[in-house]
């Protein structure tokens, strides 16, 4: 992928220690550029560490993931910056999931391709500590409007390691020491049971629906050999982790890996737990969960 196809578009934002920009290919491909303020380089390093390894995992375990790149681009003023690109996919509608606006589980069933897969993120994302799945980073695509939606994941810069201005690595790497680890995430100070995820919106439910589907994921990441774990830490481009980190980061998900099924057992209690209380509170109202 030679950086000169690459032009810059428009800014699309800029804020969260960095700019995201739109750039274009020759052949039409778009993608969006995330490129660090100065000052946050070593955090840069961080996140996009966790970007190669998540995509890397994801894809091993059959999840659909953005194509991920770090390239030079130049841009207002001629300037040349260096940042990650996630191409995006190449359809009429690119959308994300908020703005589908599923009503049921009937509805993604119909209308999305692969959906045992969705109620499969759950695990993958309490595997990997990615607290962060919303509305906005998991993407839909399709050429016609009457067909299904193909879909693919973005945006795991704070899963694994985690977010660098969240916790300090001195306290986790105790912590990861102790017997039941496992049930910490390098979000928090805190030990706890089960994690806090979030979920796009539709999702939960149809997860709690569909736990079989779950529990094939479940077996996926049990199965998954220590060697392909190493490969995705592979995939980090060079200089980017120091060897403290990579052990720091092997070793979060050999233990939670050894542990998968406990935790998800826990998660799934909590989240059936907080669906029985919302439903005595609100017996009608919008699919929202």
């Amino acid at each position: 992928m030679s950086n000169r196809k690459w032009k810059f578009k428009k800014l699309l934002r800029k804020r969260y220690g960095r700019e995201i920009w739109i750039v274009k290919r020759r052949d039409g491909t778009k993608g969006y550029l995330k490129i660090p303020f100065i000052s946050n380089k070593n955090k840069y390093r961080l996140l996009v560490a966790n970007e190669y390894i998540a995509a890397y995992l994801a894809r091993k375990l059959g999840l659909p993931v953005s194509k991920l790149k770090e390239i030079s681009v130049k841009g207002p003023g001629r300037i040349k910056k260096r940042g990650l690109l996630s191409i995006k996919a190449k359809a009429k509608e690119v959308i994300p999931w908020k703005k589908a606006q599923f009503h049921n589980s009937a509805q993604i069933e119909r209308k999305v391709k692969k959906a045992e897969l969705l109620a499969q993120l759950i695990a993958f994302d309490a595997w990997i500590l990615n607290l962060d799945r919303t509305n906005h980073n998991l993407i839909l695509h399709r050429n016609h409007p009457r067909r299904r939606y193909n879909w693919y994941l973005i945006d795991h810069g704070i899963a694994l390691f985690g977010s660098p201005s969240k916790w300090k690595k001195r306290w986790s790497r105790k912590t990861y020491k102790k017997p039941r680890a496992y049930e910490t995430t390098l979000h928090s100070k805190k030990a706890r049971r089960s994690l806090t995820l979030r979920f796009p919106k539709g999702l939960k439910r149809y997860t709690l629906q569909h736990r079989s589907y779950t529990e094939a994921m479940v077996q996926k990441i049990s199965s998954l050999s220590k060697r392909e774990i190493d490969n995705a830490i592979k995939k980090v481009p060079k200089g980017y982790l120091k060897r403290a980190e990579k052990a720091f980061i092997r070793n979060m998900l050999l233990k939670r890996q050894k542990h998968i099924q406990q935790i998800m057992e826990e998660i799934f209690t909590k989240l059936q737990q907080q669906t029985v209380k919302k439903s005595k509170t609100r017996k009608n109202g919008p699919y929202l969960e």
